[in-house]
């Protein structure tokens, strides 16, 4: 390979480099939107588990005898 041709590989190269990186950053923040919305959904659940919770309580303690 000749001298001059050295440069251009490694302008080549860094581009391709920075297009990898870009994509990793992109990613990157798709994934902790994906963990924010998830840890969301959980707690969301998490509540309404309590709340279906406290309703089944209350329900049994209509039909138990006293």
């Amino acid at each position: 390979m000749q001298i001059d041709k050295h440069p251009a590989k490694h302008d080549s190269q860094i581009a391709r480099l920075e297009q990898v990186m870009t994509a990793l950053v992109e990613s990157q923040v798709k994934t902790e939107d994906s963990t924010d919305r998830l840890n969301l959904a959980m707690a969301e659940l998490v509540q309404s588990q309590r709340d279906l919770a406290r309703q089944w309580q209350a329900h049994l303690s209509t039909i138990r005898p006293q």
